[in-house]
């Protein structure tokens, strides 16, 4: 899935499911339902580095991962 990255800006870029790792952060640390988790997706922008995760149709939701995310 391609999609615009507020971090990358510039053109589209691929988008992953995220992992669990990451999906136990946003649990843990944001706060969210395992569900709502569930459904966030992770920029792949800057060779993969991008810490970018939004849900999947809702770019305002999203947020920057740490840097252990890097």
């Amino acid at each position: 899935m391609s999609k615009h990255c507020p971090n990358c800006k510039g053109p589209l870029q691929d988008f992953r499911p995220a992992n669990d790792d990451e999906k136990k952060y946003l649990v843990e640390e944001e706060k969210l339902t395992w569900a709502d988790a569930h459904s966030f997706w992770r920029c792949q922008g800057h060779e993969g580095a991008c810490r970018w995760v939004q849900p999947h149709l809702s770019q305002g939701k999203g947020l920057t991962l740490p840097e252990r995310f890097a």
